[in-house]
């Protein structure tokens, strides 16, 4: 399953709003217990229990690391700590990939009529380059799926 189809199934149920993409909200949502913590974040699975650790700073990049979590969560069940060093690399890509489309929901995107860089960076209260990224990758999947 496409990683844009898994977080545009998450962004139909759990946000109305760009009041909604928060960790208080999304945890409640995903039921993920949140640890906050002064060394690093992770996510892990114990007895079925998801938990997110986030590394307490900048409020923004916890909130970067969230989404970077909760894309470990719906995306992978590996133990990175014994898998190949390759996988692990396509396991990150993937969960930055999904952090940039829940932090910038394209369903939010379109609602808002947000076609300039700027103007997504505005709305989501995140850096332009962000925003730039989240914007090629809109053509990108356009592109992709001109002709299914």
């Amino acid at each position: 399953m496409r990683i844009e189809k898994v977080v545009n199934e998450l962004v139909d149920t759990c946000v109305t709003d760009s009041l909604d993409l928060n960790i208080p909200h999304l945890s409640f949502m995903f039921s993920a217990h949140i640890m906050y913590n002064d060394h690093t974040s992770f996510y892990y699975n114990k007895q079925g229990v998801d938990i997110i650790a986030i590394k307490v700073g900048d409020p923004f990049e916890m909130w970067q690391s969230f989404c970077h979590e909760v894309g470990h969560m719906f995306l992978h069940c590996t133990n990175q700590q014994v898998m190949p060093h390759a996988f692990n690399y396509k396991q990150e890509a993937e969960a930055e990939k999904f952090a940039l489309l829940l932090m910038m929901p394209e369903k939010l995107i379109m609602r808002h009529k947000l076609y300039e860089a700027q103007d997504i960076a505005n709305y989501f209260e995140v850096p332009i380059d962000l925003a730039m990224l989240r914007m090629e990758m809109l053509i990108e999947y356009t592109r992709a799926n001109t002709f299914d």
